[in-house]
């Protein structure tokens, strides 16, 4: 057996022309791969199949297209995913999967070397999709839209491989590779949480033969390193005194810049002269007199740069960034006149009333008008009369009041439950018009607001203890149009 195998050694390092000369190769391979990455399931490392065809585009680089098959089971008794094997029997689910991809390789040893070694990177499509182990019917999921959709894709994926290569012949190679796929989710339109837990890598290692044809050798086209590196005999040519490249007026021999783009402004040494030191040379600067405190800050034609075009040089902006269309003061900064958030030239409303919520628009937020105020008046047994504290809240929203006139309101007082009934409704109706003559007396017009006495109704609380019939003593104002 050892003496097989090294006259079978032998055979092949004297191979002088091998399978790495070819131009084309067409190869069978089995696959093992596992999918993981997952925190819901956990599948084993399991065979597929597949097809190849390289094509040799240069000495040490080849192209390969890569079509393979797989249906990988995972397996709930598995202990890691590097178990081997797999089948339906403890699955709950199985992944089916073609995948078409194409891969950049080079070799790292001359191809006239019978073994080598290839690195490579590339892309391609992943069509899949998850089936029931036993039926084979796609399992369903939630859509990007919250829809209900086959957990099915055909998704963009990113690989990285490495090999080695046995040249048997002249035609045949023999190659082991290990390989990693990257499912990106391009292509895959899943909510956000099954995209998170469902496996993204694709872990794999291939055996391929192939047969090799097109026999062609690169090393005719160039001149070998071994050439290169000889000793030659250096032939001087004569100086042209006149030949200008560049065509910038200075001629090569005496020109330190041969590469200068036409039109540039260049110095007696044949560079470009950039008189603003902006970092564009002249002949190609708009604004060649740029202030220098711009270096770093102005386009590609030399010009200054404004961010948020409010007329103010981003290098003299203390506020570079603004909204588009916001007013702004000498220093670049945005000016809200009503302080309320929303900068003038963006704000519809730039008078809002200060310390008033307003929407995005600068406006007043009528979403505050949306719910009844509350006022636990801290009323006196029998008495009507406003608290200091709530003298306030009134006073506050009569402000706002009057910034809107199209609200109208509605006053409802109430009463706990001590007392007559009748008697009760009468205190009611009083304090609501306590409540409106305060308003009235804050310039709130009169026909807008609406009273209504409640007595003894909708209670708020129990009236069994003196804090929650203190809460039941209390007036509702509500708005509507």
């Amino acid at each position: 057996m050892l003496r097989c195998l090294v006259i079978f050694a032998a055979m092949t390092l004297s191979v002088s022309a091998n399978a790495h000369d070819n131009r084309y190769a067409l190869g069978l391979k089995g696959v093992g791969a596992v999918l993981s990455g997952g925190d819901s399931t956990k599948f084993t490392f399991q065979k597929g199949y597949g097809a190849v065809f390289s094509y040799r585009f240069y000495d040490r680089w080849l192209l390969d297209f890569d079509l393979s098959t797989y249906k990988l089971y995972n397996d709930t008794t598995a202990g890691s995913s590097f178990a081997f094997g797999g089948g339906d029997a403890d699955a709950t689910r199985a992944w089916k999967a073609t995948r078409i991809g194409v891969q950049a390789s080079h070799y790292l040893f001359s191809p006239k070397t019978p073994v080598n070694m290839t690195i490579g990177a590339g892309g391609g499509l992943m069509i899949w999709k998850f089936v029931d182990p036993h039926s084979d019917t796609t399992l369903k999921v939630r859509g990007a839209l919250n829809e209900t959709v086959d957990f099915s894709a055909l998704e963009i994926f990113v690989t990285a491989a490495g090999g080695i290569e046995l040249a048997l012949s002249r035609s045949l190679c023999l190659k082991w590779d290990l390989r990693t796929d990257y499912l990106t989710a391009v292509g895959a339109e899943f909510q956000a949480d099954v995209n998170s837990s469902r496996p993204r890598w694709l872990v794999g290692s291939s055996v391929s033969i192939s047969f090799s044809f097109g026999q062609v050798d690169f090393g005719k086209r160039w001149k070998s390193e071994k050439a290169w590196a000889a000793t030659t005999r250096e032939v001087k040519k004569p100086v042209d005194e006149t030949r200008d490249s560049d065509g910038d007026g200075v001629p090569d021999h005496s020109d330190r810049c041969l590469a200068t783009w036409r039109g540039a402004i260049v110095d007696s040494l044949g560079c470009p002269i950039d008189s603003d030191e902006d970092g564009v040379s002249d002949g190609r600067d708009d604004c060649p007199h740029t202030d220098r405190q711009a270096y770093g800050k102005v386009d590609i034609f030399g010009c200054p740069i404004d961010s948020d075009f409010d007329g103010l040089s981003d290098y003299l902006d203390a506020c570079p960034f603004n909204k588009i269309g916001a007013k702004v003061d000498a220093s670049g900064c945005p000016v809200d006149s009503d302080a309320d958030g929303v900068p003038d030239g963006l704000d519809d409303c730039p008078n809002t009333l200060y310390g008033v919520d307003v929407d995005r628009y600068g406006c007043i937020d009528l979403y505050m008008f949306s719910k009844p105020i509350v006022l636990n008046i801290d009323y006196v047994s029998g008495s009507f009369e406003v608290d200091p504290i709530s003298h306030k809240k009134i006073k506050e929203l009569a402000r706002i009041l009057n910034f809107v006139p199209d609200i109208k309101l509605e006053i409802n007082g109430y009463t706990d439950n001590i007392g007559k009934p009748r008697a009760n409704k009468s205190l009611s109706e009083k304090r609501a018009r306590r409540v409106r003559d305060f308003l009235v007396a804050l310039d709130v017009a009169a026909d807008r607001i609406k009273v209504f006495g409640r007595g003894e109704s909708n209670f708020v609380a129990s009236n069994e203890t003196a804090k929650g019939r203190a809460k039941n003593r209390r007036v509702e104002i509500s708005f509507y149009r």
